[in-house]
């Protein structure tokens, strides 16, 4: 390299030389006299290079190959004595044992530590079961465990039992169930299954560790796995480390599972426990989930590498039972052949249920109150009068006070749904002696007499409704029942159905429990002390918690007409019951979480549920936001259960608001035969958006602000305090469902909003059914006007909206739909267009009988008339089109009506030209 220098003016001869010269330094640059260092050397060649870099690859590659891949040769081994490598990726450390062990209790227990003191298991862990290689399909397996310690206070059982039941229907189900090797009912009485496959999947159970994995046929993709975390069974307690191969989960009762987190799964107030995860694989884009058992205290927790890691009360069995999916749908309909649990009450429980919960009871003023309802014609279907006035421990005694007020109600075609308090008050009464004899009451450990807690400021104990001593409950029961029948009731609302105690409870300190769940005392605070135990043995009642609600509703449901609906704040998964949770404050994050549920409950199979509107914690604000309430109103709307306090009715509200109140529930009724088809159907009802479009799956998996309501409509609420505009995703083409206007496809739109909004939006291709309700009120024959109720709303005609879904043209297009009015009596309907527009409406009717009694006879309680149907999407005018249908089906079960295309320019290419037919 060389400095260039240039001489200056005097040097160059002046302003005026006629020629510039430029000189350049030629000293030698000390840093270039240097040679190339030897690393240099070896960098720069390229055969050293090569060689270096094969000779390090060789030492790594090897190394990570073990690290990641090495589960495939899980179970090839003959060794008993596995030892696995503690040099797994952190997402997938599995915690081994308590918090705060010691490096070497760490070791002791066979596990991993850290420099961070985290222990955690090997991978494949040491804590695991062992098969017999002379195991055959079909036979039920014997289990041995590995050590006999485990990282907690309890040793392994010597001997599991596990068997594999895949149904031969073609479901997609299959079910792997561990079970104690003494208890000979364990595999429910079913042949476990020869075949381990079915048309699409193969289960590989591997020996002699003992884990399975179900592979796709098609590329040998492992869907489920056991391999990848510990099994640890003991008397009373099991870990079982599930992975579905997500990469997003949803599940235990929520629209999305953050990994990291942990889930408690004990039923209380506002929760009932869930246990059903589901996931996507965003590489095979398909769906499959589990559900398992959770009769006492469980624990589920996420890693961040989606490993879904269950600890549980270990009774005489624990059941996985596998669903294959691939689609929401079909994962969907597998849950709901597994859970049994559709729930199909009359058309009036669908009303507005109104219910007083202040804190003092006094039915003077639940007496105005009502009166107020029924003079200022608020809209509501049934009443409870107050949730504390019927305990089953009371008399029950029917006044003239109360019988006024049930007249009342039956005066004004509303229903009489009162409250059932199901815990006893403690004293001399003959509910509480006849239970104590019987030896039904769950009992302090001190002691071992009932226990007695506080509750609605009475001393009460509290009945083992899931007893083994069922003779027993069973007498106590029926004595008491008889002075519940006398209430003449149309239905029941189940209150206290998970034991409380108000006082503050007792809380297990270490070592107490064999596993403690992180969240566990904030829980316990709400229920009884931790130490109370079962009416029939020394278990605690943590054990059996939430098997107590099931046990208490089998034995209700022996007693009342099926007709008769029951609403339960807790429940099973399997229980064919309304549900609705207690304690949800009224604020907007309530409100969120309550979207949230809802979505997670329905996607799950849980279908027929509501959320309290504006909340109904006993302690809250005296003052509930108006804002927050309409917005409830207007999501409460689209839910099979509608519930309100008496406090936060429309009229407690101002004019404004009581009016959007009132458009909420009108707008309900309107829509309630589009809910009743999905109830009847057995359908989801609240739909996440990856439920119809999962090539958007990655996009939509997150987003639970918005969903659809059955597979038409998409609904975004509102659900932030004065919001002027939301963001809305629209993976197609929708069309605002009151007006018409199209929104862009594959977009994200800034949508304007205002109080009285409730987002929705037609998806093309679909007609759904709603009711010309325009009233608030109605007129009885005796002249009386009374409030709008859900029965009379019935009687009014059907109403078609739908949206054109056209060819690659746009020059024929078509929309249909169906209502499902009653089992087995359906109506079809769908609209053509080409050169004219064809509506038809066709009825498919199984039960002709109960149809014509239904709609057509002097006692009809349903309207089979449409009057006229809305359409959009038309291709050549944006404008909503109108046409009259004139369709009775008691005149005649099939119609055909022809009209103009009055806006048809014939087809048209990519481009918008004109193209011959």
């Amino acid at each position: 390299m060389f400095r260039g220098q240039e001489r200056d003016a005097s040097q160059m001869g002046g302003p005026g030389s006629a020629r510039s010269e430029v000189r350049y330094d030629a000293t030698v640059i000390p840093e270039f006299d240097k040679r190339p260092a030897f690393i240099h050397v070896l960098l720069l060649n390229k055969t050293i290079r090569l060689f270096v870099v094969l000779g390090v690859g060789s030492v790594i590659i090897p190394v990570f190959a073990y690290l990641f891949f090495f589960s495939k040769e899980i179970g090839h081994g003959s060794k008993r004595d596995i030892i696995g490598t503690c040099g797994h990726p952190t997402l997938y450390h599995v915690p081994c044992g308590r918090n705060n062990l010691s490096e070497t209790e760490c070791h002791q227990l066979g596990c991993c530590y850290t420099t961070l003191a985290t222990c955690y298991h090997s991978l494949p862990s040491e804590h695991q079961l062992i098969i017999g290689d002379d195991w055959i399909p079909g036979t039920p397996a014997i289990l041995s465990p590995l050590r006999s310690g485990t990282p907690y206070v309890e040793a392994a059982l010597p001997e599991v039992r596990f068997d594999v039941i895949i149904p031969e229907d073609g479901s997609g189900r299959m079910s792997f169930l561990l079970s104690k090797a003494n208890n000979i009912s364990s595999a429910r009485n079913q042949i476990p299954t020869k075949v381990m496959e079915t048309r699409d999947l193969a289960v590989h159970v591997y020996s002699p560790t003992f884990f399975i994995e179900v592979k796709r046929k098609i590329d040998e993709e492992v869907i489920f796995s056991t391999a990848r975390g510990p099994l640890i069974v003991t008397e009373n307690f099991i870990e079982w480390t599930l992975h579905l191969g997500a990469d997003i989960l949803f599940g235990l009762g929520s629209a999305y599972l953050e990994p990291g987190r942990k889930h408690l799964l004990l039923n209380n107030l506002n929760t009932s426990a869930t246990p059903i995860v589901m996931g996507y694989n965003a590489k095979l884009k398909l769906f499959n989930g589990v559900i398992f058992n959770t009769p006492g205290l469980t624990e589920v927790e996420i890693l961040g590498s989606r490993l879904i890691i269950i600890r549980a009360q270990f009774d005489k069995n624990f059941e996985v039972q596998f669903m294959a999916g691939p689609t929401p749908a079909m994962l969907h309909q597998q849950s709901k052949a597994i859970l049994q649990n559709q729930y199909t009450p009359p058309y009036w429980t669908y009303g507005v249920h109104v219910c007083d919960q202040s804190a003092k009871r006094n039915l003077t003023i639940v007496r105005h109150d009502l009166e107020v309802l029924l003079n200022e014609t608020i809209m509501f279907d049934s009443h409870c009068l107050h949730n504390d006035q019927f305990w089953i421990s009371d008399s029950m005694t029917l006044d003239k006070e109360f019988d006024f007020l049930r007249q009342l109600l039956r005066g004004a075609e509303k229903k009489f749904l009162p409250s059932l308090v199901l815990a006893i008050s403690y004293g001399g009464n003959p509910t509480f002696i006849d239970a104590r004899d019987h030896g039904i009451l769950f009992r302090n450990p001190s002691n071992l007499l009932a226990y007695q807690g506080r509750l609605r400021n009475r001393t009460v104990v509290y009945v083992d409704w899931r007893t083994s001593q069922t003779s027993n409950l069973s007498t106590w029961f029926d004595s008491q029942w008889q002075k519940i029948a006398n209430l003449a009731a149309d239905g029941y609302t189940l209150e206290e159905v998970n034991p409380r105690d108000d006082r503050t409870s007792s809380l297990p300190g270490p070592g107490k429990l064999i596993y403690q769940p992180e969240r566990l005392n904030d829980t316990l605070e709400e229920l009884l002390p931790w130490n109370t135990l079962l009416s029939d043995s020394s278990e605690l009642v943590l054990s059996r918690h939430n098997l107590l609600g099931v046990a208490m509703l089998d034995l209700i449901q022996k007693k009342i007409d099926p007709t008769i609906p029951l609403i339960s704040g807790a429940a099973g998964m399997h229980s064919r019951v309304a549900t609705l949770p207690s304690n949800v404050s009224a604020t907007w994050i309530a409100l969120r979480s309550e979207v949230d549920r809802i979505i997670g409950l329905s996607v799950a199979g849980i279908s027929f549920t509501g959320t309290p509107i504006c909340g109904n914690a006993p302690v809250g604000p005296a003052n509930v936001s108006e804002e927050l309430c309409i917005r409830w109103y207007q999501f409460g709307s689209l839910l099979p259960l509608f519930r309100v306090s008496a406090d936060r009715t429309p009229n407690r509200f101002s004019r404004y608001g009581r009016r959007l109140m009132h458009a909420a529930l009108r707008r309900r009724y309107e829509l309630l035969e589009m809910l009743n088809t999905l109830i009847l159907e057995d359908a989801a009802i609240i739909r996440p958006m990856f439920y119809h479009y999962e090539e958007s799956a990655n996009f939509t998996t997150e987003l639970w602000e918005q969903f659809m309501f059955g597979e038409a409509v998409l609904v975004a609420p509102v659900l932030l305090p004065q919001m002027t505009q939301i963001a809305i995703y629209f993976p197609d083409t929708f069309y605002e469902l009151w007006s018409g206007q199209q929104m862009p496809a594959n977009d994200v739109l800034q949508y304007a909003v205002v109080e009285s909004d409730l987002p929705m939006f037609l998806r093309p291709g679909f007609i759904i059914p709603l009711r010309e309700v325009v009233e608030e009120e109605i007129i009885l024959e005796g002249g009386s006007v009374v409030p709008m109720s859900v029965e009379r709303s019935r009687l009014k005609p059907l109403l078609l909206i739908g949206a054109f879904t056209c060819n690659a043209r746009r020059w024929k297009c078509s929309t249909t739909g169906h209502v499902l009015l009653l089992a087995g009596f359906q109506l079809h309907f769908g609209v053509d267009l080409d050169e004219r527009i064809v509506v038809n409406v066709r009825a498919n009717v199984s039960t002709p009988e109960l149809a014509q009694q239904a709609a057509c006879s002097e006692q009809a309680s349903l309207n089979a008339t449409i009057v006229r149907v809305q359409l959009y999407g038309h291709p050549n005018t944006t404008q909503p089109l109108e046409y009259a249908v004139g369709y009775d089906y008691c005149q005649e079960p099939a119609k055909q009506v022809e009209f103009a295309n009055l806006h048809r320019k014939g087809p048209v290419d990519a481009y918008g030209n004109f193209l011959a037919k």
